[in-house]
């Protein structure tokens, strides 16, 4: 069997449901992987290779100038500055990940958003070998999917028209 033959309609995606549906222990009895984990993960699932991962990694950035500016007693400098601009963007995966996010202690949620930015880039660069490779790499996004308007595109459609 040729790998072009055992990579077609691979789904990149396939990383991301393989954490969300992680309900395992190791052998201590522990849980693999955990429920925030999951969540994250599951929330990550039909977005963007690239938007995933640059979205994930802006958003640890902001977070952690915050919790370095919090523990240096610095007051509002670049971390409040840039998850202000994050939050007034109102990227939809970004607004999705702070409301997962916003109530976790900040090195808890930081530990987070790396786990995930690590998983997305992995998820990213499995795209660059099968391109390496020569194999067709088609992504589609839930957008992408979506076989009749949604919500958000309604909106946006009243939005620009009135």
């Amino acid at each position: 069997m040729k790998v072009q033959d055992m990579m077609r309609g691979y789904d990149y995606d396939l990383p991301l449901y393989d954490v969300l549906n992680n309900s395992g222990t190791n052998e201590n009895g522990d849980p693999e992987i955990s429920t925030d984990r999951r969540v994250l993960a599951g929330a990550t699932i039909g977005i963007g290779l690239d938007v995933a991962y640059f979205a994930i990694t802006e958003l640890l950035e902001a977070f952690t100038a915050l919790a370095s500016e919090t523990s240096n007693g610095m007051g509002r400098a670049e971390g409040h500055k840039d998850l202000e601009e994050i939050l007034r963007d109102k990227s939809p995966f970004q607004m999705r990940l702070w409301y997962l996010l916003y109530d976790t202690p900040i090195d808890q949620a930081i530990t987070e958003l790396a786990w995930l930015q690590s998983l997305t880039y992995r998820r990213g660069r499995m795209c660059m070998v099968m391109r390496e490779q020569k194999l067709a790499v088609i992504y589609a996004t839930n957008a992408q999917l979506c076989e009749s308007l949604t919500a958000a595109q309604i909106m946006a459609n009243v939005t620009t028209e009135g």
